[in-house]
């Protein structure tokens, strides 16, 4: 007789109802005992709404939970996280000057009496950290201050922050958003280590190279339903791609022109910063150039450069010929967007609605005398989100209640209003699913034919690969590649040089 170990988690026939609208129906879904059992969709399939039910936020409409094959039905987070279910969300949540191991038990620090009064243990709270660091098979300080340690090294004080409690299962939401290829690379090692210690795990992404590596069963969520679940050979990327989409057949997108001129639009000669070290580069009309690297390598700091967010100490910016003061003032009457990279905290107001979000920058385009046209304004609100397909109730809908992917579109539609020129995009599809993925870059090729100038931060190489005209690579603050992605083998290269390159070896971009 083969014995059968039970499901940890087990879920039959939930749905969800927000004001008579269902936007999850009849999801049936089970985890078994160190499993990653991986759920893909695109934004506004569900899968939030699905781990916000299993993680105690919401309340299920219908169906039934079996946890160990006991019902059960979370009251609340602290309920689910009492019943052995942990979540490691996709945004960093950490207090940059506390130490690590004050964030590991941040909210839940040990105590010990002292004379009748209770303190804080801090030698305990030391000690149990570098037990859950030493789990993970890495190093780092408990007694060094968070503010001072890399991205990646976040997201394992994240990770810290779960597994001091010993959970069950975690639930992984888009974990390497952001994250470089080695960083990335490394995390996912991680992964798999809590699996082979017996965590079952619920991994959410929108990479499929991720959920193709890491994953022993995909669950697909279309339109609020569960519409596939595949395993061993039938996960592949064309077969989830398809199933998320509803299309028996899929071709993935890759840019067919190029629409580059010869006038130079923007130009940085030596610009250097906290950060930046010496940044010579120019962007000439109609192009697209893609900026690659590490976490940590300067690409970020280029787009703050460029907008005046971060103060130059040495060498000019020059648009269209002049030379400009950078500052966010200046950049928007030169007619330069910026698409910030933590859309939550520096490119969305959440709590206002969609049409106050894509007017804001612009606002006087739609005031007379101090007095806005509302009408104009949803007017025009209108028109971008039929031009930029943004899923959406209307524009008076608070855009916290978007995805992530439209979220996105209603940030890029706020510059759009303007008709900005030059376009600074930092990960402008960070934690965006397949279709808006899409939808942003024709977008990004039709500005590009129309003579608008875009540069593209991306951790991401085959994005920039497949949407650029040319890439330049930044390693610790300096230019240490440019490459015209016309080359063969181009990922290979820029790896190398991302990696392992030095200025003196720098390659030359091919005109």
């Amino acid at each position: 007789m083969v014995y059968i170990k039970q499901n940890v988690i087990e879920v039959k026939n939930i749905g969800k109802e927000f004001n008579g609208v269902w936007v999850l129906k009849d999801i049936d879904f089970d985890l078994k005992p160190g499993e990653i059992h991986a759920l893909v969709g695109e934004n506004g399939a569900g899968k939030s709404t699905f781990i916000k039910i299993l993680s105690g936020v919401y309340s299920q409409s219908s169906g039934d939970i079996y946890l160990n094959g006991k019902p059960i039905k979370f009251s609340s987070v602290k309920h689910s996280e009492s019943s052995g279910i942990r979540t490691v969300h996709q945004e960093i949540n950490l207090v940059p000057y506390f130490k690590v191991y004050e964030n590991i038990f941040i909210g839940s620090e040990l105590e010990k009496s002292v004379a009748g009064i209770k303190i804080i243990d801090s030698r305990e709270m030391k000690k149990r950290a570098i037990e859950v660091i030493n789990r993970l098979g890495v190093e780092l300080d408990v007694n060094h201050i968070t503010a001072g340690i890399n991205t990646a090294m976040k997201k394992i004080v994240e990770i810290c922050k779960v597994l001091v409690y010993n959970p069950e299962i975690v639930i992984f939401d888009e974990p390497t958003t952001a994250l470089g290829q080695e960083e990335r690379k490394s995390l996912l090692n991680i992964i798999k280590l809590l699996k082979e210690q017996g965590i079952s795990i619920i991994y959410v992404s929108h990479n499929l190279e991720e959920i193709k590596e890491i994953a022993d069963r995909v669950t697909v969520f279309r339109d609020g339903e569960k519409v596939a679940l595949l395993q061993d050979d039938e996960i592949t990327i064309d077969n989830i791609i398809c199933n998320m989409l509803g299309n028996k057949t899929y071709n993935s997108y890759t840019r067919q022109n190029s629409y580059i001129q010869e006038e130079e639009v923007l130009k940085l000669e030596g610009v250097t910063t906290d950060l930046l070290k010496n940044i010579n580069f120019c962007l000439k009309k109609g192009e697209i150039l893609g900026i690659a690297g590490v976490v940590g390598a300067g690409k970020t700091e280029i787009a703050k450069a460029i907008f005046g967010l971060d103060k130059i100490k040495a060498g000019s910016i020059e648009v269209k010929g002049k030379k400009t003061t950078p500052t966010p003032e200046n950049a928007i009457k030169n007619k330069i967007a910026l698409v910030p990279e933590e859309r939550q905290l520096q490119g969305i107001i959440s709590s206002f609605p969609v049409s106050k979000n894509v007017t804001l920058t612009y606002l006087e385009k739609w005031t007379k005398k101090g007095i806005l046209n509302t009408s104009n304004e949803f007017k025009s609100t209108l028109n971008y989100i039929d031009r930029l397909s943004i899923k959406t109730q209307g524009p008076e809908q608070l855009v916290k209640y978007l995805s992530g992917g439209n979220q996105q579109k209603v940030v890029l539609s706020r510059w759009l209003v303007g008709d900005f020129e030059i376009g600074v995009f930092d990960e402008p599809t960070k934690g965006i699913d397949i279709k808006a993925k899409e939808d942003i870059y024709a977008l990004m090729d039709k500005l590009s034919k129309q003579g608008k100038s875009i540069i593209i931060m991306s951790s991401y190489l085959p994005e920039l690969i497949s949407n650029c005209d040319n890439i330049i690579v930044m390693k610790e603050g300096e230019i240490v590649g440019e490459f015209n992605t016309r080359q063969e083998n181009l990922e290979e290269k820029i790896c190398k040089v991302m990696l392992g390159g030095h200025k003196d070896d720098k390659e030359q971009r091919i005109a």
